[in-house]
């Protein structure tokens, strides 16, 4: 029971280190639409979708923190942001489930674009330069689309891996 409790976590651990090298070698090189993808975000829904909302707080605390070093922001910010993140779809799936496959694209699209938008009012408050319609129209929107289509082959990705559970089919969170 404990060792595959810890097989789980180190899975999840994994993919976060993995997530890590994967944004600050290839992801930060390769932008779309003129924005990179946040892996961090995309897994922290991911993990949420798939194991729930406590999980996927705690997921979300350690993405976040993560984040935040990674990207040298000002350590709480990214934090704060996917811990909510986390709790929020792992709730929403607890509560209503998922009524097809596409909705881990909505979710992920959906997250995105509030916790960019999110990010961008605090940096607006903080006095970041620049105007705050245009960070939404230069950064907030494509991020948002970036991370909603990355989000599918990055979830049958983690399934195949092992590294997230299988969707059931008899789950009703999967019809």
């Amino acid at each position: 029971m404990i060792a595959a409790w810890l097989a789980d976590k180190g899975r999840l651990a994994l993919a976060l280190v993995a997530a890590v090298a994967f944004q600050t070698v290839v992801t930060s090189q390769l932008p779309i639409l003129g924005v990179t993808a946040d892996l961090f975000l995309l897994l922290t829904v991911l993990v949420a979708i798939s194991r729930g909302a406590t999980v996927g707080l705690v997921f979300g605390f350690v993405a976040g923190l993560t984040a935040d070093i990674v990207f040298l922001d000002p350590v709480g910010l990214r934090t704060f942001i996917y811990l909510i993140v986390g709790y929020g779809v792992g709730w929403y799936v607890e509560e209503f489930g998922l009524p097809s496959a596409w909705m881990v694209v909505v979710l992920a699209g959906v997250t995105s674009l509030l916790s960019q938008g999110v990010y961008g009012i605090f940096q607006f408050i903080m006095g970041s330069a620049g105007g705050f319609m245009a960070m939404t129209r230069l950064q907030v929107l494509p991020a948002a689309l970036v991370d909603g289509l990355l989000a599918a082959p990055l979830y049958v990705g983690l399934v195949r891996l092992r590294i997230l559970p299988r969707p059931d089919a008899a789950d009703p969170s999967f019809r």
